[in-house]
């Protein structure tokens, strides 16, 4: 089972978006996954409530018993809310928590302690946590073999979260619990110089510490957290869509310990690949050519256009191997835009966070090719 917080001190940064979100995708991807709501605000139980109302109990059952009562376990919290994803929920009762465990002994280790109680009902835990480094999220910490960071490109968040990452690093040395914390950019509109700047910095001072995806603002992730619904059962044609399905597919591919982008030969392409084991990847230089890819599995028609061949929609068709679309192109060393067109929506790529503002609207992909890549 793995036990992923996500974190940051920080509120207003996509951080309970995130958790819902890529719970909802990786219950998509047939894995059982317990979202768990430490944040005393609640709105991780609320974006996956389609009818919210009065709680019979929350987390905070788990935490405190009041009166003397019997102890809760986690599994008397927990309720289904779709396919493979539980949420075990909160409340604003939750606030008091800290409070009321002040002389309690081995009060940072409440949830870790909930958790090994279902430990084999789950592949994933998610913990939303709370906007502060208190006892609720030093519990999720010691309960986490990994932590997300969620970020937007502004400077509070540029200057907190060297901050943050020194925390975990301080829960390291005094406990002895390892985390892996990585960073995810987030509410990314690409707009302004300086969100680029701040991204730019992020790859270069946190290298092997950030999430390669990028999350772009999308008015469709608040639309769909209104109505109850993670985005993959709301909208598939947006780019919250996009982004989160490629920002599950990274946390897939550390689960099996691939990398993303590994390359296909053009034989496994035109052979296709048994479904379980496909994957799509950004472009990838080949000898045999460039090979482009993307999931969609529901789709009738998708095609691949760009600045190499004039943005064309006839006779740049890709083909379907299970749930994927491949091409093969034969590029010269260069810089190019792309977008794939999905039943006639252009979308940029998911898994290639180098993107562009289009000029009419929306962002391209970008690929550069040198010559080592096309020899």
């Amino acid at each position: 089972m793995r036990t992923i917080a996500v974190v940051n001190q920080k509120g207003g940064c996509g951080k309970s978006i995130t958790a819902i979100n890529l719970s909802g995708f990786l219950a998509h991807e047939r894995r059982r996954v317990l979202l768990v709501d430490m944040d005393p605000q609640g709105h991780a139980t609320l974006g996956l409530s389609r009818e919210p109302g009065q709680l019979p109990k929350s987390i905070y059952d788990v935490f405190v018993r009041d009166n003397g009562g019997p102890f809760t376990r986690l599994s008397d919290v927990t309720r289904s809310v779709s396919k493979n994803l539980d949420v075990a929920p909160s409340d604003i009762f939750l606030s008091a928590a800290p409070e009321k465990l002040a002389a309690v002994p081995g009060r940072e280790n409440i949830l870790a302690d909930a958790l090994d109680e279902v430990h084999s009902q789950y592949d994933y835990v998610v913990i939303d946590c709370p906007p502060n480094v208190g006892l609720l999220t030093f519990n999720a910490l010691k309960a986490c073999s990994e932590a997300i960071v969620p970020m937007d490109p502004s400077f509070f968040s540029l200057h907190g979260i060297g901050k943050l990452l020194e925390t975990v690093d301080v829960l390291a040395r005094q406990t002895g619990h390892q985390i892996a914390a990585r960073v995810l950019i987030t509410l990314y509109s690409g707009r302004t110089q300086f969100a680029k700047d701040v991204v730019a910095q992020i790859h270069e001072h946190l290298a092997g510490r950030h999430f390669d995806t990028i999350i772009r603002y999308s008015v469709k992730l608040a639309e769909a957290a209104s109505h109850g619904l993670p985005i993959v059962n709301y909208c598939r044609h947006c780019a919250g869509f996009d982004d989160y399905r490629a920002f599950a597919a990274e946390v897939l591919q550390q689960e099996a310990g691939t990398v993303a982008g590994a390359s296909l030969t053009a034989e496994e392409i035109r052979a296709g690949e048994p479904e379980d084991l496909s994957r799509p990847s950004p472009p990838t230089p080949t000898p045999e050519g460039v090979i482009f890819s993307i999931e969609a599995p529901d789709a009738g028609r998708v095609q691949l256009v760009g600045d190499f061949n004039e943005w064309a929609l006839d006779g740049n068709e890709m083909k379907p191997a299970g749930r994927i679309w491949r091409t093969v192109l034969k590029l010269r060393p260069g810089r190019y835009q792309y977008r794939y067109v999905v039943d006639g929506c252009w979308l940029s790529d998911p898994l290639n966070s180098n993107i562009e503002s289009a000029p009419y609207g929306g962002h391209n992909s970008v690929l550069v090719l040198d010559e080592q890549h096309t020899e």
